[in-house]
């Protein structure tokens, strides 16, 4: 059996400890490939420790490619590209699996602990979606999506959003990347236009479909109405309630003024992309721009990735009724992309309420992570070169740091302690230019690595620059 002193931790976490000691006796070779770990009960016994302290060591092997686990049979270790560490003959190879490498502290990605999503009540929606749907989980799934979700959707549309819909004006994709190639689909001949500081993401994917797009440029508000006339667009993509990465809300009146330049063309619509709206922190609930809408000249659109999970894969669009009809002509005989299976158990997850309350512990959630985050950024070293920016919605803030640091330096110093972070300046798409200013996304951040993780990034951004 394995031991280890846990008493020379120092000012480690038990499982963090756990877990490098268990990684140097496999990279010195000590436990070799193909070596079964302890079951995790009987060495959380043995140490003296929980179940859950063991659990979180072997899940961080398991993150980062030292071992696999083997359903029903336990965790193994794997063969690396090391001299020390030899497979023992006559074993039974496990499973091989491949995993991304993992930073002590990702800034960037969007990322959901563990705890955050509610697995237990998932799973036994969806056995109940087996048992109670078995004859319609035999049929083809709709090209627009089961009623059933369709339904749940206009109600909490209606409710949370201010949106009056009906379930025929509601498309279900997988991503809102399918969602944006089918829209580009049915607007094969108009122009795109896109805001000159986002995401790249849009862009590539109106070029793989060959579409005509053009940057247009923008104020604290979005796009300039003058620059959508000058570059002859007609879709405006938007993100009015949170506009990434700045943060910022579009006011009524520009809004106002987006609607009234659709409405001067039959062949004008704005793409309202509602992006992390549900997670604000200050005041009422931002209503979208289709709420607005009288002339039926908006598409929503959003998606459960960053609200659920982003493996789930289910993003949705709302056409208004003139679209509806262009788009059963064109384009109804693409199949369905979402499995029914997960279609069902996702509309009785919202009809049920478990949504709701799961959109409102993740709003306390990320709100105290990031106060954490904050917190201890402005007690740190770095605190009087630093100046926060908060969005009141996302899970993210900017990050000013008064330097002449380049942010690609900036961004390689970061890494180099072990944390990967985006500068503003990767989402400005017509400007090369250094902002001096990180994207601070806590999404999948530890919060007993919150402390450790400001130490290393002042660390980084007070190194001597030369």
């Amino acid at each position: 059996m394995l031991t280890y002193d846990l008493s020379k931790r120092k000012g480690s976490s038990i499982y963090e400890y756990l877990y490098k000691c268990i990684k140097e006796d496999i990279l010195n070779g000590k436990i070799l490939a193909g070596d079964k770990l302890p079951s995790k009960r009987t060495f959380a016994k043995h140490l003296g420790v929980s179940t859950a302290t063991v659990e979180n060591a072997y899940s961080q092997l398991l993150l980062e490619g030292y071992v696999t686990s083997v359903e029903k049979s336990g965790f193994y270790v794997n063969q690396l590209d090391n001299s020390k560490q030899k497979a023992k003959e006559k074993r039974p190879k496990p499973l091989e699996e491949e995993f991304e490498y993992s930073f002590f502290s990702d800034l960037r990605s969007n990322r959901l602990q563990r705890a955050n999503f509610p697995f237990s009540t998932w799973a036994r929606l969806m056995r109940y979606t087996i048992s109670s749907h078995d004859e319609a989980l035999l049929k083809t799934v709709p090209f627009n999506g089961i009623y059933e979700l369709r339904e749940a959707l206009c109600n909490y549309l209606a409710d949370n959003k201010g949106m009056k819909v009906e379930p025929y004006q509601i498309f279900v994709g997988s991503g809102t990347e399918y969602l944006y190639a089918r829209l580009i689909l049915l607007f094969r001949s108009e122009k795109w236009a896109i805001e000159n500081i986002g995401n790249q993401k849009i862009a590539n994917i109106y070029d793989m479909y060959n579409a005509a797009w053009s940057f247009v440029d923008t104020d604290e508000n979005g796009p300039l109405i003058d620059s959508l006339v000058k570059e002859n667009s007609n879709i405006v993509h938007i993100s009015p309630a949170n506009n990434f990465p700045l943060g910022n809300i579009m006011q009524v009146k520009r809004r106002q003024e987006l609607l009234a330049w659709a409405a001067a063309g039959s062949d004008r619509f704005i793409l309202e992309d509602d992006y992390d709206s549900e997670f604000r922190y200050k005041g009422a609930p931002i209503l979208p721009v289709y709420s607005m809408d009288t002339e039926g000249k908006v598409i929503y659109m959003n998606t459960f990735s960053k609200t659920l999970i982003p493996s789930l894969r289910i993003s949705f669009m709302v056409l208004p009724p003139a679209l509806v009809e262009r788009y059963l002509k064109k384009l109804s005989f693409y199949s369905g992309t979402v499995s029914s299976i997960e279609q069902y158990t996702l509309a009785h997850f919202i009809r049920d309420g478990y949504y709701e309350r799961h959109i409102n512990h993740m709003r306390n959630y990320f709100r105290s992570i990031r106060d954490d985050l904050i917190s201890e950024i402005e007690h740190s070293p770095i605190k009087e070169i630093a100046t926060i920016i908060e969005p009141s919605a996302g899970t993210h803030f900017l990050l000013k740091l008064d330097t002449e640091k380049p942010d690609c330096r900036l961004k390689a110093e970061i890494k180099a302690k072990d944390i990967d972070v985006a500068a503003l300046s990767d989402y400005l798409l017509t400007k090369n230019r250094d902002t001096h200013t990180l994207v601070i996304n806590y999404c999948g951040i530890h919060r007993d690595r919150i402390h450790e993780t400001v130490m290393r990034l002042s660390e980084a951004v007070l190194a001597p620059f030369t």
